[in-house]
């Protein structure tokens, strides 16, 4: 039986920090969460708060778990324990290569006794900056998913956000693809009013969705037929939570990493438009194929992967003796 570890994850990106300390414990890890200020409004009173409550936390934590590199330091300082650190994609992607951030952001990944990263295309830049940095899948909470319920009508759903992380230009065309390639039917096309580069696919006919809470975000797109996922190249929070839905979600330009048995309809960028159309002709008996749901539960389920931070955990305080 593993030791049980009394650690405390500092802040969170897209419920990864939630969905891993709810399902520690669900199996008996004595594992607490604290927001960081800016999760409550940034306010100077927000600040506060969350340094009382780091400091009512602190003598009851053996390893802080810090989410995000740049946020390494409240890990240090007056409530100095030894730490984790999970770096989730811009961290190491862009701002530990600027010379702005670099050097807070190399500090926080240089003092962790351990860190992970989120997404297979990170591994070579994660790697070099931390050679034993280790993969661990985006975590989702698979028991809150509802359960896929298409609408009347045929609707294909952009759950990523409009910006320059997901694509950039090249999410814009795709939307602008998938628009032509669906010209003439009766199909709703929607995504979310969020990034950048919204009104330009607004203006192609995507209609968009205001921001809302997750619950309603996910509601929603359980009534897709379709999902079309960001084309950067990897799976994130949205694009999984489609797929563990079972909504097929289609998958561009994927970079290396993924298992054989990923379940997405794999395509390249310029044949996305075409593998929508096609994936509408029958999403459920395409769903059945796929098997979204089964392969998010089993690969990505915070309740699976919970258990592997132990052995990161044990190497941390092992060598803080």
């Amino acid at each position: 039986m593993s030791e049980h570890f009394r650690v405390t994850q500092l802040f969170d990106c897209a419920d990864v920090g939630k969905a891993l300390v709810a399902a520690g414990r669900n199996q008996g890890e004595p594992w607490k969460q604290i927001q960081g200020p800016w999760a409550r409004g940034g306010t100077k009173a927000a600040y506060y708060r969350f340094r009382l409550e780091q400091a009512a936390a602190f003598p009851r934590t053996q390893l802080w778990h810090v989410n995000m590199g740049g946020r390494g330091k409240w890990a240090r300082g007056a409530f100095q324990r030894p730490y984790a650190l999970t770096l989730h994609g811009t961290d190491i992607r862009q701002s530990y290569w600027q010379d702005a951030s670099h050097a807070v952001i190399k500090a926080d990944i240089d003092l962790a006794g351990h860190v992970w990263y989120t997404t297979p295309d990170l591994r070579e830049k994660a790697e070099k900056a931390r050679p034993d940095a280790e993969y661990l899948p985006v975590p989702l909470n698979a028991a809150e998913l509802p359960q896929w319920s298409p609408a009347a009508k045929p609707r294909v759903f952009f759950p990523s956000r409009w910006d320059a992380s997901k694509g950039g230009d090249a999410w814009v065309q795709t939307a602008a693809d998938v628009v032509a390639a669906l010209a003439g039917k009766d199909v709703d096309i929607v995504g979310l009013d969020w990034g950048d580069r919204a009104a330009e696919v607004a203006a192609m006919g995507v209609t968009l969705l205001p921001q809302m809470p997750k619950a309603k975000f996910l509601a929603e797109l359980a009534t897709a037929h379709v999902a079309v996922g960001q084309v950067a190249g990897i799976l994130a929070t949205s694009e999984l939570q489609a797929i563990g839905i079972g909504v097929p979600t289609i998958f561009a330009d994927q970079v290396a990493g993924y298992p054989a048995d990923l379940a997405t309809v794999s395509v390249q960028r310029g044949d996305v438009g075409q593998a929508v159309r096609e994936a509408l002709a029958d999403p459920r008996a395409l769903s059945r194929t796929l098997g979204g749901a089964d392969y998010v539960r089993r690969t990505h389920d915070a309740s699976v992967l919970a258990p592997r931070l132990n052995g990161g955990y044990a190497k941390i305080l092992a060598g803080a003796k």
